[in-house]
């Protein structure tokens, strides 16, 4: 398997020792998207959470689809994404919006699938390429 063309969906959360860490504001969200990325469409949406959903392109193509929420938990869940593009949003997210680096966690659709329960870091200093190499661990370790 070629991990670095594998799409997956990851879902990028706080802590469960600080489910508010990140003091996500939607509004504030939408306008950091709309202020780091090239072409950005977000809207709220009322479900049974409330919950921003977006779509941002990078100045390179990389398209992301997902939605954040502050409902239970900080939580941004990106849709179909290889791993070196997940880490290009990762690490945005990580210098450029969240109140601290060391406080994402995630998981994929694959481990969430398996019931896997680990809460995976996100390294707090790492580079995009770093960040890439421990999402493609996780995919190796999960689809085993």
């Amino acid at each position: 398997m070629d991990l670095d063309d594998y799409q997956t969906t990851y879902l990028l959360y706080a802590p469960a020792k600080n489910p508010a860490g990140w003091n996500l504001d939607l509004a504030a969200f939408g306008a950091a998207l709309d202020a780091a990325f090239h072409d950005v469409r977000y809207e709220t949406e009322q479900g049974r959470q409330l919950r921003l959903c977006f779509w941002a392109v990078t100045e390179d193509g990389i398209v992301f689809d997902g939605f954040a929420t502050n409902e239970g938990r900080d939580t941004v869940l990106l849709t179909d994404n290889t791993p070196g593009e997940a880490a290009v949003f990762i690490a945005w997210l990580r210098d450029s919006f969240l109140p601290s680096p060391d406080l994402i966690r995630f998981t994929t659709e694959p481990a969430v699938e398996r019931g896997i329960e680990t809460d995976w870091r996100v390294p707090a200093t790492a580079d995009t390429a770093s960040i890439a190499e421990e999402l493609k661990h996780h995919i190796q370790v999960v689809e085993g």
